[in-house]
């Protein structure tokens, strides 16, 4: 049987990756899962697979950065958002009960319903508005009652297909017109300081909920300008109301996160801060 300190779990995912990149540099022994180009290329799905797998190998840590994080998906394919964002968990937090690893489980934002000009801090309430929500709070409950167990609520982005950034990059390169929520706000960080953080807090005596993000909360819109302005870049746009969305999204997600700085020991980044970090992943 081999030892290994950590298991990421969705090593090719957006944070995944960039918490493998931290553990290489650092020297920290790991093994990856993905369903491609990992240590161990498996189907989340097949938990039969996944516990031969936990019997070969043993770990201290397991981050679960794998998800099905498309809002709109979620919300036409509920029963396959649940096989992955929240039965997986539950399966993880019973192989955490029977190994002893700690099992830290990547959250989100979305789960809080949000006051106006409130920043939302763990204690904040919880509500279902949609169906990706909903899975994350199931899966959130699977860990509730484990003797070691980290979940990480937040919102990041970074260069990768697909992402925020990554939109608006393009979008200036096409010169288009794009739509922005202004009545939209989050605590959005950069993949990279995410990671970090998540690391920093794993390798210390931790346990429970907390919140990862900027000290601020911003407007898409508000975002993107920032972004644009650090770039020196001028791109028509124009605002809009989240209120357009198919899938119905809270407003209010901006988060309070004292209880991370005081845990840790150093602050969070600022928005400005994380705009700086985004443009220099694109010059």
């Amino acid at each position: 049987m081999q030892n290994y300190k950590y298991l990421i779990i969705g090593s090719n995912g957006l944070l995944g990756s960039n918490i493998v990149k931290i553990l290489k540099k650092k020297k920290l022994s790991y093994l990856t899962v993905a369903r491609k180009k990992s240590n161990y290329n498996l189907d989340l799905k097949n938990f039969r697979k996944l516990k031969n797998f936990f019997k070969k190998s043993t770990f201290k840590i397991v981050i679960n950065c794998a998800g099905i994080i498309d809002i709109n998906y979620c919300e036409k394919h509920f029963d396959k958002a649940l096989i992955i964002n929240s039965f997986f968990v539950k399966f993880l937090s019973e192989m955490s009960r029977r190994f002893k690893f700690k099992l830290i489980q990547i959250s989100t934002d979305h789960i809080y319903r949000g006051k106006k000009s409130k920043l939302n801090s763990e204690k904040s309430e919880i509500f279902a508005i949609n169906n990706y929500a909903k899975t994350k709070i199931i899966s959130e409950r699977y860990l509730v009652g484990l003797k070691k167990y980290l979940i990480i609520r937040t919102n990041f982005t970074g260069k990768k297909k697909n992402t925020f950034i990554d939109w608006l990059i393009k979008s200036l390169k096409k010169k288009k017109t794009i739509s922005l929520f202004d009545d939209m706000y989050t605590s959005t960080i950069d993949v990279k300081s995410c990671a970090k953080i998540i690391i920093d807090l794993s390798s210390i005596n931790s346990k429970g909920i907390y919140n990862i993000g900027t000290r601020d909360s911003l407007s898409k819109k508000e975002f993107a300008i920032k972004i644009f302005k650090k770039l020196k870049k001028n791109i028509k746009f124009r605002s809009i109301s989240c209120d357009i969305q198919t899938t119905p999204r809270g407003k209010n997600l901006g988060l309070n996160v004292k209880k991370i700085e005081n845990k840790i020991g150093y602050k969070m980044p600022t928005s400005e801060k994380v705009a700086t970090n985004l443009v220099q992943e694109y010059q």
